[in-house]
């Protein structure tokens, strides 16, 4: 009898994972657009389908965002930047889902499917389908197959591709440019973001490739028009907030990259002139920012060149972030080598100021403190006639 038990209770859940259902004629299907979080992972918010059937008492949330940290945050960041992150969907009851977005204040905008009978069961089954574990896993790309593009493609194929999308108020912008809406310039993680993105990140988006972005792909959806038999019709029947949350604390801190950076090029500024009028050459102070300019260059050689991920290629930050600087930091405490590396500044001090002058004409964007950071370099290669 335990047997028999055991058998029936796995077939029933073996068919609640891998198989659909019919829904009744009163089903609702939702998209759900919940807003940016703190972590790095949910800069950019998220996106789910609900389905709703009070017939048979379903609940249940789809989404394209589920991943495994594995054995340690440190490990799924390595992986991260790697572009190696493999995301899976999730299926999870409505107020399992919820509960992550209300404790982390999270405001959550749900958007009613305007669909037929057929067309919410054919987007029903697609996402079962998705869910089975032979299908679940897929490769993460922010930009290109994250949460929010794969419901657009599974949207637009229910109803057999037939939306237009309102696009009178479409604006010309990249994907840096819509990158920078959502992670804050002035943050660390933002900073660090910002000069990863290599020149692939400032193509001009196409309208649809913007809804990569969860808060385009909710919008845009809802101002969508679908052609049933000769009829145009509006995709999104409403709309209403399930979680009202406050708005961020963008409040100054001391400890932004725009407040340490400006310090430490006035500290570096000040230092240089205090040490020529005292004739002597503060060898700790080129060490410093020889070997911060090294590191930061092999973190972009590492996003650039061995990372697979196409939006960190071809980064012209390496024009002025070299990792060869990290070995002049080496040699600089060496006093018989200094006279010997100062071709080595000369030739610094020539391409910081070649870059500064072309900054704004060449095909890339760059982080406004990428000024003072070079600046800050130039200041002490640029002041060295004889390295002593």
């Amino acid at each position: 009898m335990r047997k028999i038990l055991f058998f029936l209770f796995t077939l029933t859940a073996l068919s609640l994972q891998g198989f659909s259902q019919p829904l009744s004629p009163a089903a609702r299907i939702s998209l759900l657009v919940c807003a940016p979080g703190d972590e790095i992972y949910s800069y950019w918010g998220h996106a789910a389908i609900r389905v709703i059937d009070p017939m048979t008492g379903m609940d249940t949330v789809f989404h394209y965002g589920a991943f495994d940290f594995g054995s340690s945050y440190l490990k799924f960041s390595w992986r991260f930047a790697k572009g190696e992150t493999d995301y899976e969907i999730a299926k999870q009851r409505m107020g399992s889902f919820m509960r992550e977005f209300y404790e982390e204040k999270r405001s959550v905008r749900e958007y009613l499917l305007d669909f037929t009978p057929q067309e919410k069961q054919f987007l029903y089954d697609a996402l079962v389908e998705n869910y089975k574990p032979e299908n679940r896993i897929y490769r993460y790309d922010q930009f290109f197959d994250n949460c929010a593009t794969r419901l657009r493609v599974q949207i637009e194929k229910t109803v057999k591709g037939q939306i237009q999308y309102d696009k009178s108020g479409d604006e010309r912008l990249s994907f840096r440019d819509l990158n920078d809406k959502y992670v804050a310039g002035n943050s660390w993680s933002g900073l660090g973001i910002n000069l990863a993105l290599g020149n692939p990140t400032d193509r001009i988006t196409t309208f649809s490739e913007k809804m990569f972005l969860p808060d385009y792909l909710g919008n845009d959806m809802s101002k969508a028009i679908v052609t049933r038999d000769g009829h145009q019709m509006p995709l999104i029947s409403g709309s209403s907030m399930i979680i009202q949350a406050p708005l961020p604390d963008n409040s100054f801190s001391f400890t932004s990259p725009a407040v340490v950076i400006l310090f430490f090029f006035l500290v570096t500024a000040g230092l240089t002139v205090w040490e020529r009028k005292k004739r002597k050459r503060f060898i700790w102070l080129d060490v410093t920012i020889f070997a911060a300019f090294g590191i930061a260059a092999l973190i972009l050689c590492f996003t650039t060149f061995i990372s697979v991920m196409t939006w960190t290629k071809w980064n012209l930050n390496l024009i002025w972030a070299w990792p060869t600087h990290l070995l002049v930091a080496v040699l600089w405490f060496f006093p018989s080598l200094r006279p010997k590396l100062t071709w080595y500044m000369k030739l610094t001090s020539v391409v910081l100021i070649l870059f500064l002058i072309s900054m704004f004409f060449l095909p890339q964007s760059f982080h406004w403190l990428v000024v003072p950071i070079c600046l800050m370099l130039l200041i002490r290669t640029g002041t060295i006639s004889k390295a002593k």
